[in-house]
């Protein structure tokens, strides 16, 4: 957030005009007191007398200082205490209450919100200028920084950074009565971050030749970072300041005028002229479309000059900006080196296009990578937390739930929806009703007479397969006989596949049909199991079972090239090896085409410890129930076979499953254990087909993982913590670009829902065209939450 305040002298008055935000302002006008110049000149003398040798600029610029035994130190420190004691106090009038209120609750805001103010101070004459403004106390969060009255040229903001090290020119001029060394030995103690090229006067060099080559120098296409120029200089009001680069040879800013806008098209952000007496050349420079420059205000002394060049390095290769670097070296001159170098904290400043970023160092090499990228303490709290978050089971069940439930209204809305794909599962499902009509008064265990009239039905429209979602472990005596000679027939006639269901036992034992039912080797057996949002993966483990649906997927496959005449295609029988080895054998030689994604994943298998699903393939039920099965009551087919499967006369194209249908005691362990919650995406697509139930059967969801594994179109969702980690990163880059730009609030916000509504498209349809779900929410709310920082800070501003 930022404050101009523009303070003009006219008389005996200094208007203050403070503006802010968009079109705020505030005046204040009171009387500029007589004594202050007065002051401000007999501290001036006395810093001169002090400092009397190794200036950087000529004697007699500001009056010249007698000869005798004085105790300038003593002076310059009374001189200084009166000089800020009266210019505090006039600061401190109440006609600049108004003034000083807003800035101090702007301050207080900037404060809680962890961010810095800046307050741009504008003086007109130059004289006000002079003034230690720096000095003026506001605030903590109030950072005081200068601009000129006038901008004619607007800035740039550049790339954070070049790639490398940061270019610097560094411009040794007149070294007359002057010593460079302890500039040199400041930058090449950089080299680590700065690449230095030094410029300086070679004696018996002529004077034009080497004016053109400082211009050509500066305006290299090459580019600089940051222009140091060392030596003596002084103002000039005709010429915007002059510097002095050989003997008895000065350049004035309008002769490198051309030069130094070149450097600035070529990326110069930065300027410090280490040298006397600055304000001219500062105020042109930002006035030419400079973003930032810092200047001595006064004379200052060679030694002054190299301990502030070396602090103002050390706290630039910390990577702190240069408002702050240049805080902190005068901080450093005012506190440790008073008795040395005394009001020396005075008389540095820096000048800055209201526009413009403060320039900072950036780091180089991987170390310097991680660094830049380290994320905040409010960074990682907020990644560590999403991260968290999308670890938990029921917040990944419920998003899981809701990222299908639009996948479905995407599906629908835009038209992508198969209409004359004819569903290749048929479930038989024994319903209330069938229990009624036919007198059977205990569902559970499954009146095997029953599935054996279904069976019988079923073989003579010569289904392909038949899977059957029941447990036949224990006997029935009164009907297994039935069943049996259903089963039989079933194989022996029509070469039906007879599939059947299986889950363990407390031993951790794998239940079988029992006995007079059917031989376990003439038939393909999978585990019941259903993770239900999930498909169920084959697993290598001997002890594992293949899931049910997957036996339903090889056996239709294996009846389809039965069917196109392949050779040695295993065939249900009555007799021979056992059907599953037979099965196994021909998949170790011949693929059936299965996804590979339906055998378990090293990473879900490792996930699974932690309560994850990490890749598992997802049972995709934004595909209309209509396009993967049609369901017929058992009832109507006993009674009205014909009309049941119409338009169907037979099956032999048909998978068939016979399954318990929306009845409570239906399920292996416990009663009700078949009837699961009614995912809202089925519940979506019941909705447009006027259906009215709340449930979802283990036999329908088995009938989905099926119609994945027949069509290969198994959808792999990616965690939540992978996206919410690349999210985190996309973020971390998004604030280091903002950074380094000012964006309006309604220009970031505007873009951030841009990309998150772009985003969401994209996931959308990758999930639809790639079989890959794309996770929205946390992903989304992981980059929203890392701009807040920037979106509050545009806020304010």
């Amino acid at each position: 957030m930022s404050y101009r305040l523009t303070i003009r002298k006219i008389d005996q008055s200094c208007l203050f005009d403070l503006t802010w935000g968009q079109g705020q302002r505030l005046t204040g006008s009171l009387p500029f007191p007589s004594a202050l110049l007065g002051l401000y000149g007999t501290w001036q003398r006395a810093y001169l007398g002090y400092y009397k040798h190794g200036l950087r600029g000529r004697v007699g610029m500001a009056g010249q200082v007698g000869a005798g035994e004085v105790d300038w130190h003593s002076q310059l420190k009374q001189a200084e205490a009166r000089m800020l004691s009266e210019f505090h106090t006039w600061l401190k009038d109440g006609r600049l209450y108004d003034v000083r209120a807003e800035l101090a609750m702007a301050s207080q805001t900037a404060e809680r919100n962890g961010t810095a103010l800046e307050l741009f101070i504008a003086c007109d004459p130059i004289d006000l200028a002079r003034l230690p403004w720096e000095t003026w106390e506001l605030g903590q969060q109030v950072q005081i920084v200068r601009s000129p009255p006038n901008i004619r040229a607007t800035t740039v903001n550049r790339q954070a950074f070049r790639r490398g090290k940061a270019r610097v020119l560094a411009i040794l001029g007149d070294e007359t009565e002057l010593n460079f060394a302890g500039e040199r030995h400041a930058l090449n103690a950089q080299t680590r971050l700065l690449e230095t090229h030094y410029l300086g006067w070679h004696p018996g060099e002529e004077t034009h030749d080497f004016k053109q080559r400082v211009s050509r120098t500066i305006a290299d296409p090459r580019g600089w970072d940051v222009l140091l120029f060392a030596g003596h200089s002084n103002e000039s009001a005709l010429l915007d300041g002059q510097v002095a680069i050989a003997p008895n040879t000065a350049l004035s800013i309008k002769e490198l005028a051309p030069a130094l806008q070149e450097a600035q098209r070529h990326g110069l952000q930065f300027a410090l002229f280490n040298s006397c007496s600055g304000l001219d050349i500062a105020q042109a420079l930002i006035s030419l479309g400079l973003s930032q420059v810092a200047i001595m205000r006064e004379p200052i002394h060679n030694q002054v000059a190299q301990t502030f060049l070396v602090q103002l390095l050390q706290h630039l290769a910390q990577f702190v900006d240069v408002q702050e670097a240049l805080r902190q070296a005068s901080d450093y001159l005012k506190v440790k080196q008073e008795l040395t170098y005394p009001s020396a904290y005075l008389v540095p400043s820096l000048f800055r296009h209201p526009d413009s970023v403060p320039y900072r160092i950036q780091p180089v090499g991987w170390r310097a990578l991680a660094r830049r990228w380290r994320p905040t303490a409010y960074e990682a709290m907020t990644v560590g937390a999403l991260c968290l978050l999308s670890l938990v089971p029921s917040v990944q069940d419920w998003l899981l739930d809701q990222r299908v439930l639009a996948q479905a209204i995407y599906r629908d809305r835009t038209g992508q929806v198969a209409t004359n794909s004819p569903a290749p599962i048929l479930l038989v499902q024994i319903d209330p009703d069938t229990f009624t009509r036919l007198g059977i008064d205990t569902p559970r265990p499954i009146n095997r007479a029953l599935l054996a009239d279904l069976i019988t039905e079923l073989s003579h429209r010569q289904a392909a397969v038949i899977g059957l979602d029941y447990i036949l472990d224990l006997p029935q005596p009164d009907h297994d006989p039935a069943l049996n000679q259903a089963l039989s027939q079933a194989v022996e006639q029509t070469q039906t596949w007879p599939v059947l269901i299986s889950s363990r036992n407390r031993d951790f034992s794998w239940t079988t049909p029992y006995p007079t039912v059917i031989d376990p080797d003439r038939i393909l057996q999978g585990n019941a199991f259903i993770p239900f949002r999930h498909v169920l993966p084959r697993e290598a483990h001997p002890d594992a079972k293949i899931p049910f649906s997957y036996q339903l997927a090889t056996a239709w496959m294996l009846h389809q090239r039965a069917m196109r005449g392949e050779p040695n295609v295993p065939r249900p029988s009555l007799s021979g090896p056992v059907l599953e080895t037979q099965v196994q054998a021909y998949q170790r030689d011949t693929s059936l085409g299965l996804s590979p994604w339906a055998d378990v994943h090293p990473l879900t298998r490792i996930s699974t410890r932690w309560g994850q699903h990490w890749l598992q393939p997802l049972i995709d039920f934004s595909i209309p129930p209509a396009q993967v099965y049609r369901t017929v009551p058992a009832w109507q087919l006993l009674e009205d076979p014909a009309t049941a499967l119409l338009p169907l006369s037979r099956l032999d194209n048909t998978l068939v499953m016979i399954v318990p249908g929306y009845y409570d005691a239906a399920g292996i362990g416990r009663e009700g254990d078949d009837n699961f919650p009614q995912p809202p995406a089925i519940g979506y697509w019941r909705d447009r087909t006027g259906q009215r139930l709340l449930d979802f059967t283990g036999g329908e969801t088995h009938a989905y993982i099926t119609h994945h594994l027949i069509h290969n179109r198994l959808v792999i969702p990616l965690p939540d913590l992978w996206l919410v980690l690349t999210a985190a990163a996309l973020g971390k880059a998004l604030t280091l670009y903002l950074r380094q730009r000012s964006p309006r609030r309604m220009t970031l916000a505007a873009c951030l829902v841009a990309a998150t509504v772009g985003y969401g498209v994209l996931a959308l349809q990758t999930y639809l065209a790639a079989a890959v779900l794309l996770p929205w929410l946390l992903p989304s709310l992981t980059l929203w939450l890392y701009s807040l920082p920037k979106l509050k800070e545009s806020f304010y501003e």
